[in-house]
């Protein structure tokens, strides 16, 4: 009569150990996200992500590298690190160096870069840049999208002064270095406007059609782990769709990651962050989906990169953009 009671206690004792066993958290698997540029509200969805536990979720611990962006993308494509924030124009300079890497999802819609001149300068149009010095970082994003703008607008990129000012654009404008600036339209006119300065300004997607910063990972990676490229591109969907949604609550979830800021800093952050929201969303992800690109829009930047010498030829749109990892649009 005995043995049954302790069978009843090693079955119990059996049945909470695996218990115990299975309820164990999931080791987590670490990547790394190149950042490409400082601590900056604009990466408002990956930082939402990692604070509602979306990334831990999905299994992952992600550590956010904030190198800047000029050896991101090889190393991505060389499986050194697994994913970047980087934009549209850098992956098509990327693939026609034959760097293979894969944009999966988009955090601008826009191509976010802007000209930016004082109101007072009579500065209006892409036309009125003619015999102005312009400021900017002489490469990457800043340089295409001035370089667009001239061509588009039919000046030759000779009629406009262009000089190397790094990333000082609200100082060089502010201290009369230059006529006008090149940055980005959710960051320079924003704290201007807040400093109380007057901005005109010339967006860049009102000349030509290309996507900004979004996530990119490897072809290699792609291939040989889709399924943490999936749960990767899920945890930073749903940090994107989230933030939208609580744009308050992601504004204080940024400033954990931006605790240096002042008050007027923050006021100034504040207007960054609700003006990047408004470039992440336009009518094709309305209609197609968040996060998602129009090819259309890929074939076009190519075309015009190519003119512009900035690349060599085309790659197949489907080679550089997979959106396979994405949600349907609900």
């Amino acid at each position: 009569m005995r043995k049954k009671p302790l069978f009843i206690l090693a079955f119990v004792v059996l049945l909470l150990g695996a218990l115990l066993f299975w309820a164990r958290p999931a080791r987590q698997h670490k990547v790394t996200l190149a950042m490409t540029y400082i601590p900056n509200v604009q990466f408002a969805p990956w930082y939402v992500a990692e604070e509602k536990g979306f990334f831990r979720e999905e299994g992952l611990e992600v550590v956010f590298d904030y190198r800047m962006d000029i050896d991101a993308l090889q190393l991505v494509a060389q499986g050194k690190m697994d994913y970047a924030i980087a934009g549209g124009d850098q992956v098509l300079v990327a693939r026609g160096q034959g760097i293979p890497v894969v944009y999966l999802m988009s955090l601008y819609a826009e191509f976010p870069p802007a000209v930016i001149a004082k109101a007072e300068s009579g500065i209006k149009t892409a036309a009125d840049l003619k015999g102005k010095t312009v400021g900017l970082p002489l490469y990457g994003t800043n340089l295409l999208a001035i370089q667009a703008i001239l061509r588009r607008a039919g000046l030759d990129e000779q009629e406009v002064n262009l000089i190397d000012i790094g990333y000082t654009q609200i100082p060089s404008l502010l201290e009369g270095k230059v006529d006008a600036v090149v940055g980005f339209a959710n960051n320079e006119p924003v704290k201007l406007k807040a400093m109380g300065v007057e901005v005109s300004q010339i967006n860049s997607w009102d000349y030509f059609s290309l996507v900004g910063h979004g996530l990119i990972t490897g072809a290699g990676k792609v291939k040989s782990n889709p399924a943490e490229v999936g749960k990767m591109v899920r945890a930073s969907y749903k940090g994107l769709q989230y933030a939208l949604a609580h744009p308050e609550e992601t504004f204080a979830i940024c400033l954990k990651y931006l605790s240096e800021l002042g008050e007027e800093q923050r006021k100034q952050e504040w207007e960054v962050l609700k003006a990047s929201m408004a470039l992440w969303e336009n009518d094709y992800t309305r209609a197609h989906g968040l996060g998602r690109s129009d090819p259309a829009s890929w074939e076009d930047a190519q075309q015009l990169m190519i003119e512009l010498g900035m690349i060599p030829q085309a790659t197949p749109v489907g080679e550089l953009l997979n959106l396979s990892f994405l949600p349907e649009k609900e």
